[in-house]
């Protein structure tokens, strides 16, 4: 018995040495953590309850306080509209045309082609613009020179610049127009026309045996000076014209003082039954640009008119007719106009023009036109003694771009022939060319 608690105390005694040495070496080292608890047997861990179908699955854990989140990216802000263009109407526009042209004749004796001089040279010079979307203005001025003076007899060469137009212009919209300051007088198409947008090389109504024949205000190249009420109906289907001219009083006519002589009152309508003509101004011909059918009329009064002669009123009508139809081989055309005018001063009685044309299609080089006429006239002149005076004029006309760059030839034959029997004629041959733009 004695022996069994011996052992067991040495026992003890050993045992207690060697858990006095462990716990010394770990006073030394640092504690180290418990080592984890070994996972339970996969038999005995219960199934995990599926959460209820109407319930949300639980939120993510929050993210670390030490960490702050990402900043979440903002959409680019879109460019801003760009900003409209300034409405600035104010704008000028120039334009020139050149006219030269050699006539054939003897300047005194106009019956024979014996000779031969610068009937034409002129340039004009056209602008105008607008201030704002109403007001606008227009100013054309023409240089004109001559190889010989007007009533000489082989004098130098002359030249002379002078105002065509001088407008001041409110533009409401196209159906009112105010125009007030030098312009064309609204009378008939070839006034409108000019001899720069007409088929013949010469105005319509100058006679080289008799003057001029045709309406009021084509004694300033045929301009006047006063206002017009003009609109453009339609897109130039209809146009119409009230014009209250010769403000200015013909100073210097006769005994009368400045500013006393009456207004010259001028109407014009136009109507394009086929075809437009838009615009204040107007064309002659269209050398196949379009199809046209257009009549006008007009009518001018102006109490107790002054002339040299004397005093009366003057009463004046005429009526113009256009025609031109596009076809395969070109267009053919006519053109007819008819003027009365009543008065002791009038310049005729009665005087008419017609016309047939003809332009070819762009068959020729440089996509050019050949544009052949034959114009006749005739007028009724005197009280006492009748006059008739008559003018043919055939013509042929190469266009290098319709009535911007053309070469023309004519010939002309003039008669006047009084009741007594006596009769004066003329030949002449024109060579002409024109440019513009």
């Amino acid at each position: 018995m004695t022996k069994i608690h011996s052992h067991i105390l040495g026992g003890a005694v050993v045992l207690s040495g060697l858990l006095a040495s462990e716990l010394a070496q770990a006073q030394e080292a640092p504690a180290a953590p418990p080592p984890a608890a070994p996972p339970a047997a996969a038999a005995e861990a219960p199934p995990p309850t599926p959460p209820p179908a109407d319930v949300a699955p639980p939120a993510p854990p929050p993210p670390p306080a030490d960490l702050a989140p990402l900043p979440v990216a903002m959409p680019m802000p879109e460019a801003p509209p760009p900003a409209p263009a300034e409405d600035n109407p104010f704008k000028v526009t120039v334009g020139a045309g050149i006219r030269s042209a050699v006539r054939i004749q003897n300047f005194n004796n106009p019956k024979k082609l014996n000779d031969q001089w610068m009937d034409e040279l002129n340039l004009e010079l056209r602008t105008s613009g607008k201030v704002t979307d109403i007001i606008g203005w227009t100013g054309n001025f023409t240089v004109d020179g001559r190889s010989r003076a007007e009533h000489g007899n082989g004098a130098p060469i002359a030249f002379q610049a002078q105002a065509l137009d001088i407008i001041a212009q409110l533009d409401f919209m196209d159906e009112l127009h105010v125009w007030a300051g030098r312009m064309l007088t609204p009378s008939d198409r070839s006034n409108f026309s000019g001899s720069w947008f007409m088929a013949p090389w010469n105005y319509s109504g100058v006679q080289f045996t008799g003057g001029y024949f045709g309406p009021r205000g084509t004694e300033e190249v045929g301009r006047e000076v006063g206002g017009t009420v003009w609109g453009d109906i339609g897109k130039g289907k209809f146009k119409y014209y009230v014009a209250l001219l010769d403000l200015d009083g013909n100073y210097g006519v006769g005994t009368k003082s400045f500013a006393s002589e009456n207004p010259l009152l001028s109407v014009r309508l136009n109507y394009a039954f086929v075809g437009a003509e838009p615009g204040f101004y107007g064309s002659s011909t269209y050398y196949g640009g379009q199809d046209i059918v257009a009549l006008g009329a007009a009518f001018q009064y102006q109490k107790d008119y002054h002339t040299a002669a004397g005093k009366d009123n003057l009463v004046e009508f005429n009526a113009d007719f256009l025609a031109e139809k596009k076809l395969e081989a070109g267009t053919p055309g006519i053109e007819a106009a008819y003027y009365h005018e009543s008065g002791d001063t009038r310049a005729f009685n009665d005087f008419f023009y017609v016309m047939p044309t003809f332009t070819t299609a762009e068959v020729l080089p440089a996509k050019g036109k050949l544009n052949a006429l034959f114009r006749f006239q005739m007028a009724k002149t005197g009280e006492d003694t009748k006059t008739t005076h008559m003018m043919l004029e055939p013509s042929v006309a190469y266009l290098f771009k319709d009535y911007f760059a053309k070469v023309q030839l004519s010939y002309v034959y003039a008669s006047a022939k009084p009741e007594d029997g006596t009769k004066v004629k003329s030949n002449s041959i024109q060579l002409g060319f024109q440019v513009q733009q």
